[in-house]
C-alpha cells in the first residue's frame, strides 16, 4: 500500500508552509463553526481544506512553488513588522522614533536630550524634533 501511494505522489507537489498553514486555517475555521454555528465558517473552512488537497496533488510543480515562495515573503514581512513593534514597545523608555518627512524613513533618537536637529542617514534631510 505504502508502494501504491509513492508512486501515485511521484511528480506531484506534495506539502509546503502554504499547505500547512491552510490545514491549520481549515482546522481552525470548521471548531469556530461548531461553537458559533455560523454555516460561512464551515464553507471557509472546507474551501480550505479543497483547496490544501488541491495543492498537494497538483502536478503543476512551478506554479505551487511560486505560490509557497509568495505566502513566504508575506509572511516574513508581516513577521518583520511585528518585529518592529516590539523593538519599539521594548524601547519606548530610552528612545523616541520619527520619521524623516521627506523619504518616511522610521528614525530613532534618545530621549531627553531636549530639541535636537536630525538628519536622515537615507536622504540627507534634516529637521529639529522634541526627544
Amino acid at each position: 500500500m505504502r508502494e501504491k501511494f509513492r508512486r501515485f505522489m511521484a511528480g506531484r507537489y506534495g506539502t509546503d508552509a502554504l499547505n500547512q498553514f491552510l490545514s491549520i486555517l481549515a482546522v481552525v475555521l470548521l471548531l469556530i463553526s461548531l461553537i458559533s454555528r455560523w454555516g460561512i465558517f464551515t464553507w471557509l473552512g472546507l474551501a480550505a481544506l479543497i483547496w490544501c488537497y488541491v495543492r498537494t496533488f497538483s502536478r503543476n510543480i512551478p506554479r505551487r512553488t511560486e505560490e509557497n515562495y509568495k505566502f513566504c515573503t508575506m509572511q516574513q514581512r508581516l513577521a518583520g513588522r511585528f518585529k518592529g513593534l516590539k523593538r519599539r514597545w521594548d524601547d519606548r523608555r530610552d528612545y523616541r522614533y520619527f520619521r524623516c518627512p521627506q523619504c518616511r524613513q522610521l528614525l530613532r533618537v534618545p530621549k531627553g536630550r531636549g530639541r535636537i536637529e536630525i538628519s536622515c542617514p537615507r536622504c540627507g534631510t534634516q529637521f529639529i524634533r522634541k526627544s
